[in-house]
């Protein structure tokens, strides 16, 4: 086969390929962003995060069997996918941080400093304000120690 068939018909098998959007299941994120975590959320906010834990727990062929047709295989990736990407959105929503993971910024703020405070602000997301306070609180340790450390040598 020429060189210009082969490419024609790889750009052809490539475009009908990507046409299937059938598993791709949308929930209204826009009111899920309202929740503040910490903060409980509304009748119909509970009803989207149940919805969203059920279509998390669901399996393809479960799938499958409510859609009436058997998924191919860029159709399961895809559902694979928006699971992945909906457990991802369930454990950002959670209620509140831990108590071992404030202890565990307030020890990094402790033995880091300033530094804990810099990686606090990047790696944590805003609605981490909470951890961010406790970073702040082994900041303030840190620079007690060093004030302590500097007048015992002075």
């Amino acid at each position: 086969m020429p060189a210009k068939k082969i490419f024609f018909l790889t750009v052809m098998i490539l475009a009908l390929s990507f046409n299937s959007y059938s598993s791709v299941i949308s929930f209204p994120v826009i009111a899920l962003s309202n929740i503040i975590p910490g903060e409980t959320p509304n009748s119909k906010q509970k009803l989207m995060i149940m919805q969203m834990k059920w279509f998390v727990h669901l399996t393809s062929a479960d799938y499958e069997k409510l859609r009436g047709k058997k998924l191919n295989f860029i159709e399961r990736v895809a559902f694979k996918l928006n699971q992945r990407r909906m457990k991802q959105m369930l454990k950002h929503y959670k209620e509140e941080p831990g108590i071992f993971n404030k202890i565990g910024w307030l020890v990094k703020g402790l033995l880091f400093g300033p530094l804990a405070v810099l990686l606090a602000y990047i790696f944590l997301r805003d609605d981490d304000r909470e951890l961010i306070k406790w970073v702040w609180f082994g900041f303030a340790g840190w620079a007690i120690i060093l004030v302590a450390l500097l007048v015992s040598l002075g």
